[in-house]
């Protein structure tokens, strides 16, 4: 996972990130500093935005990061996930790409520590609204005090210019609001290839997976905000795609893998009108 700070106070500027993808799309290598040149992510001689963006692309599952020839050098990778943004959606513009992004941040391999925690782990001391006090008060509990723990992680959804599109967050000065990914036909393809995903990252080889195994593992749907009822409509999305279908012969319910997650990625756009 992502440290705690990797953010450096920035947030994830959407053409900073479509400027990484274009780089690594052209498999180069570099230094902070000759990534910065070559991209025009700004970079000081020791402090710059271009490491907090490689992170934030790697925590969104854009990018991983390659074998180098000098141990300064940084070689971003495109994941197939990655490549389908590239194509359709460089600058991260769609809403649906957006919620994506953010959930992969929550995820607790790939993701950032704070979203994980924020977003996952602390669903049930916080609930879906608290305020910013609440927020920091239960970061600095689990992370233990020193720089602002909340604000590049709430003004990335406050910020059109970040992931503001998507809505993550509802952000008033009382309170937070937390908002629940949306289940739209049009977003069946992106769930298929996060579910399959997440079945061959934490139960590789395995093509049957219990929901509530999957969730007890990843987290997937608290990160979603997804109840009972919500995980249900889910089921019913993803049967219609058919990449991922539910057995609901069994209590609990099982996912059945039907494709892999790298075949399913290229199609992330197909379904927005």
């Amino acid at each position: 996972m992502l440290p705690i700070n990797f953010h450096r106070t920035f947030v994830p500027e959407r053409r900073l990130i479509g400027a990484l993808l274009h780089y690594a799309a052209l498999g180069k290598e570099g230094t902070y500093q000759e990534i910065s040149a070559e991209t025009g992510i700004p970079m000081g001689e020791s402090t710059g935005k271009v490491p907090a963006i490689v992170d934030y692309a790697r925590g969104m599952g854009l990018v991983t990061l390659g074998e180098t020839e000098t141990p300064l050098s940084r070689r971003p990778m495109l994941t197939p996930l990655g490549q389908a943004v590239y194509a359709m959606d460089r600058y991260l513009g769609e809403t649906l790409t957006q919620w994506v992004a953010h959930l992969n941040l929550c995820r607790v391999d790939i993701g950032a520590r704070t979203w994980r925690a924020a977003f996952v782990d602390g669903y049930r001391a916080l609930g879906s609204r608290f305020t910013r006090g609440e927020l920091e008060s239960y970061l600095v509990g689990v992370f233990g005090g020193g720089n602002e723990r909340t604000g590049p992680l709430i003004r990335t959804y406050e910020d059109e210019a970040a992931l503001g599109r998507a809505g993550v967050l509802g952000v008033s000065l009382d309170a937070i609001e937390r908002r629940s990914a949306p289940l739209l036909d049009s977003y069946a393809t992106a769930y298929s290839a996060m579910a399959l995903e997440l079945m061959e990252t934490f139960f590789p080889g395995q093509m049957q997976v219990t929901l509530s195994d999957l969730n007890a593992t990843t987290g997937w749907f608290e990160a979603c905000l997804w109840g009972p009822e919500q995980v249900e409509r889910l089921c019913a999305l993803l049967d219609r795609k058919g990449l991922v279908t539910v057995d609901r012969q069994m209590r609990p319910w099982i996912f059945d893998k039907r494709a892999v997650a790298e075949g399913a990625w290229p199609s992330l756009f197909d379904d927005i009108a």
